[in-house]
C-alpha cells in the first residue's frame, strides 16, 4: 500500500500550569481571587505527580521573588482550558504569607 501512514490522534493534548491568586476578602463570604499569573508546566507522562510536590515551593519562590505583601495566597497545579484559564485544580495550597516569609499559626 503505497499511502500507507500512520494514526495521528485528534484528541487535543492536555496543558498543565501551576498558577497563584491573592485571596481577598479572605474568610468572608465576599471572598474572591485575584489571579496573578500562571505557568505552563510540562508533565512527565511516566510520572505526573511529580509535579504535586513541585507546587509549593513554586508558589513560596515567586512569593519571595515578586515581592507580594502580607496576605492570603491560593497556589494551584491544575489543567488549562482553551484560553490558558486554570481549569481542574489537581491540587492545591493555601499560603498564609508575612510579606517575607509562611505565617505559621501560634500553638495553645
Amino acid at each position: 500500500m503505497a499511502n500507507e501512514g500512520r494514526w495521528i490522534s485528534r484528541e487535543p493534548q492536555v496543558r498543565h500550569a501551576f498558577s497563584l491568586c491573592r485571596v481577598l476578602e479572605a474568610g468572608t463570604a465576599d471572598q474572591w481571587y485575584d489571579l496573578l499569573g500562571v505557568v505552563r508546566v510540562p508533565v512527565d507522562r511516566l510520572a505526573p505527580e511529580k509535579l504535586r510536590d513541585q507546587l509549593r515551593p513554586w508558589a513560596l519562590a515567586t512569593l519571595s521573588a515578586g515581592g507580594y505583601g502580607f496576605g492570603r495566597y491560593y497556589a494551584c497545579y491544575s489543567t488549562l482550558d482553551e484560553d490558558d484559564e486554570p481549569d481542574k485544580a489537581i491540587t492545591d495550597e493555601d499560603i498564609d504569607w508575612s510579606g517575607t516569609t509562611v505565617l505559621v499559626p501560634a500553638e495553645a
